[in-house]
């Protein structure tokens, strides 16, 4: 008896679900706009899953809106209707006053047509929205299209060619964004447009031209390479990333701007490109894992640049003159200075006063470091504003600039130089055997190795500083 009741349970339960006129499931066809209220009658409250067939526009979405926040509406399938001038309107599937007191609207899917070409401003916003299909003909999307959607579960996101920007805020808090695949058409990805989502990788197209503020900052990134064509990087635009272990900048680039990797506590390799002049404010503040390496031609570097930063030694290129608010300060395993400017770096205090140290390491470095300064100028050194803290200057002719093109003494066996791209290495003499080099960047990378037995001409990926070791011998070189 009992097995018989459990068999009937499901028709007992369709029989009320039909006497009270319970219509879960509703096929809405409509032929003009504006007409979907008036077909869903009295069922707009008792249906949770909608297909419509037919033209609709803004005031159908606000119907369905409504189906969702009163009624019992989760699930739209639009796949048969026409919407009005192709576009998902702004707050298409949004309800502006629900989420302004913090709660989300219950739409967990959306089926869309295929000719979609443009999704409105705040189009998805605050849903609990976890499936919907990116159409083949989508060309535009608005701002914070999907924002907040946490629950959105799409991986990958394929953007379709034809999409040039990923707008502000389009993805902004949807947490469950893991994966994202852009178009060669993209020029832009816009202010927090990826922030607070776990994608963890992303490949960035050649023809890519800017990235705004925090526009790919606190996700879950391990590598970004930003191809040659970004020209424009907003502040903090990787920042926060706390998985990221590889930055790849562009060559052109001639600013490192304020806050760019940020929190990036796991960052390792990191070269700044040859054209840099400027490292702004925090760029690499609490880059707790980050050799820092600062490249000839370098100008100036802000407040607090590299705080907590990695080095047991610092080099300061002759081309710097500007060192502004303790950009060193709280260096971690710092031992030596070289300063390779004949006239101290002008040293001054931080404009947002962070800090109101003037001294470039805020007091953090020992007053009697090893501070290794060009022959003649320890003087200037001591009566410099910011430098005179520091009690132990060392005049030397043997810097570590590496900056001029080397020239074999009598007593050196090897003649290393850069020429058209590449390195050379000229023995001065017969060698008896074969010699171990190798050839590391900057970041400590390896870019070659093996045994010289002859003269050897080595291509490099690109320009910049290397470090070239034959035997017991070191050189650096400029390219």
């Amino acid at each position: 008896m009992r097995r018989i009741i459990l068999l009937l349970l499901p028709l007992v339960f369709t029989c009320v679900q039909k006497v009270c006129g319970q219509a879960h499931f509703f096929d809405a066809r409509v032929s003009k706009y504006g007409e979907l209220e008036q077909v869903l009658g009295d069922k707009w409250d008792k249906t949770d899953s909608l297909i419509v067939h037919g033209p609709i526009n803004e005031a159908d979405f606000k119907t369905m809106v409504r189906c969702a926040r009163y009624g019992i509406l989760r699930i739209i399938n639009l796949q048969y209707a026409q919407v009005e001038n192709h576009k998902i309107p702004n707050c298409g599937f949004a309800d502006a006053e629900l989420s302004s007191h913090g709660y989300y609207l219950d739409i967990d899917r959306v089926i869309l047509p295929d000719d979609i070409t443009e999704f409105g401003d705040f189009a998805f916003y605050c849903l609990t929205l976890r499936k919907v299909n990116i159409p083949a003909s989508l060309k535009k999307m608005g701002e914070a299209c999907f924002y907040l959607d946490k629950w959105l579960d799409i991986n990958p996101i394929v953007f379709p060619e034809g999409v040039t920007e990923i707008p502000d805020a389009c993805f902004l808090y949807a947490a469950k964004v893991k994966a994202v695949v852009l178009p060669s058409t993209i020029k832009t990805i816009s202010n927090v447009a990826f922030s607070n989502t776990y994608i963890s990788e992303l490949i960035l197209p050649e023809g890519l031209d800017s990235i705004g503020i925090m526009g790919l900052g606190s996700s879950s990134f391990k590598e970004l390479v930003l191809p040659n064509s970004v020209k424009r990087l907003g502040k903090d635009a990787l920042s926060d990333n706390h998985k990221l272990k590889r930055v790849v900048l562009p060559k052109g680039l001639t600013e490192i701007p304020e806050g760019l990797c940020c929190m990036c506590r796991e960052l390792e390799d990191a070269e700044i490109p040859a054209n840099v002049r400027t490292v702004k404010r925090e760029a690499f503040r609490y880059c707790e894992k980050l050799k820092v390496a600062l490249p000839y031609g370098l100008e100036r570097i802000e407040a607090l640049a590299f705080e907590h930063c990695l080095a047991d030694s610092i080099v300061l290129p002759s081309t710097v003159k500007y060192l502004e608010g303790a950009p060193f300060r709280h260096v971690k395993g710092l031992k030596k200075i070289y300063s390779l400017a004949e006239t101290p770096p002008v040293c001054t205090i931080d404009p947002q006063r962070f800090t109101d140290s003037i001294n470039p390491f805020d007091g953090s470095a020992p007053k009697d470091i090893p501070i290794y300064v060009p022959i003649g100028s320890a003087e200037k050194y001591r009566k410099a504003i910011g430098w005179d803290y520091f009690t132990n200057f060392i005049e030397t002719s043997k810097l570590p600039a590496g900056i001029e093109t080397p020239k074999a003494g009598s007593n050196e066996q090897y003649k290393v130089y850069g020429k058209d791209g590449r390195i050379v290495i000229e023995p001065q003499g017969r060698l008896a055997s074969p010699v171990r080099y190798s050839v590391c960047n900057m970041a400590g990378a390896t870019i070659a190795q093996g045994y010289l037995t002859a003269s050897h001409t080595l291509p490099v990926p690109e320009s910049g500083i290397y470090v070239v070791r034959i035997g017991n011998a070191v050189y650096k070189i400029l390219l």
